[in-house]
């Protein structure tokens, strides 16, 4: 066994020139058991945060359908874009399948920190054995080199080099075994795991096209809708909205509005019509309007001029709110006489 500062001349000889003893294959095999336990550190971290992963597409689907329901809740979409938030949550309810998969899995990783434990031992005695070896190889070369021929001194640091040798053979023998032996147990223990998560994946995504697989012609379905709506017929979400019932002049609001029917479409197109040939019995309809309204304002101080009032009075019997007036509703409307 080599004294104090045998050792520590070693040690800085070793520090500036490298060991004396160079094992390829044990590096080799080193190396490829520090990549494998990094390899098996990352897996079983994978399988612990797999849920914080899948929480980020939990939350995209999640915020996605309150995007869809903000825009389409009410509306003539709504059955088609349910459909859509339904499928969203059936492929989260996916994701909380694959989770609990996984936490079985990493529940399964407990033991792998040890499985290399035995062979770190080993290389740890081996290093030793090295260290010994290689200071009695150097003390030898020198003595052989050297004109000392003390025969005894020679042969006792032959016995110690003998020896040194043997065991530094003896445990690399042993620690290259335990290091393949561990690869061996790494590999068994991994090649299940992988092929779980690798089916677990294959379900997961399977499950997901199999959910959207319906809807491969989206845009088309949005459109029928749309052409749906054009279809008094069809068009369930048309709505009856009559502005002056919120205005201040009740008396007067309250006799246009009993002239007024207003339907609107939230999806047609607005326009207004005329008819040049029937404008003497609109004109004569605003006169008997102007009439009425030169005695409201003179008897009860309204500040609305004549010409607002015509305004209000041809644009509310002319306009249909958001929809499209069809020749026959229009000749209706020029048949229609005032009763005041």
């Amino acid at each position: 066994m080599p004294n104090f500062w045998s050792k520590a001349g070693q040690y800085i000889s070793e520090k500036i020139s490298g060991t004396r003893t160079q094992d390829e294959d044990i590096l080799k095999a080193c190396n490829k058991m520090k990549n494998t336990e990094k390899g098996l550190s990352s897996l079983k971290s994978l399988l612990q945060n797999f849920i914080t992963y899948s929480e980020n597409f939990k939350k995209y689907f999640s915020e996605l359908n309150t995007s869809i329901q903000l825009i389409y809740t009410d509306s003539p979409f709504s059955n088609f874009t349910e459909e859509i938030i339904c499928k969203h949550q059936i492929i989260q309810a996916e994701f909380e399948e694959m989770n609990k998969k996984m936490n079985i899995l990493f529940l399964k990783t407990s033991e792998w920190n040890v499985i290399f434990e035995s062979a770190k031992e080993q290389l740890k005695l081996r290093e030793e054995k090295r260290k010994i070896y290689d200071h009695y190889e150097e003390k030898l070369s020198k003595i052989n080199k050297s004109n000392k021929k003390d025969q005894k001194y020679i042969e006792r640091n032959e016995g110690k080099y003998s020896k040194a040798a043997s065991e530094y053979v003896d445990i690399s023998e042993k620690a290259f075994n335990t290091i393949n032996n561990s690869l061996k147990i790494a590999y068994e223990l991994t090649n299940t795991m992988i092929d779980e998560i690798i089916t677990g994946e294959k379900k997961l995504f399977q499950g997901i096209g199999k959910s959207l697989d319906c809807f491969s012609n989206n845009s088309e379905r949005f459109m029928e809708i749309k052409h749906n709506l054009d279809n008094p017929n069809i068009n369930k979400y048309s709505i009856t909205y009559d502005p002056i019932k919120y205005m201040n002049d009740k008396n007067l609001m309250k006799k246009i509005s009993l002239n007024r029917n207003i339907t609107s479409n939230l999806f047609s197109s607005q326009k207004r019509f005329s008819n040049p040939n029937k404008d003497n019995s609109i004109r004569k309809s605003n006169i008997s309007l102007l009439g009425r309204m030169s005695v409201m304002q003179s008897d009860s101080n309204y500040n609305l001029g004549t010409e607002n009032y015509n305004n209000i009075y041809t644009n509310s019997r002319m306009t249909n709110s958001f929809g499209d007036v069809t020749d026959e509703k229009l000749q209706d409307f020029y048949e229609f006489e005032d009763d005041f």
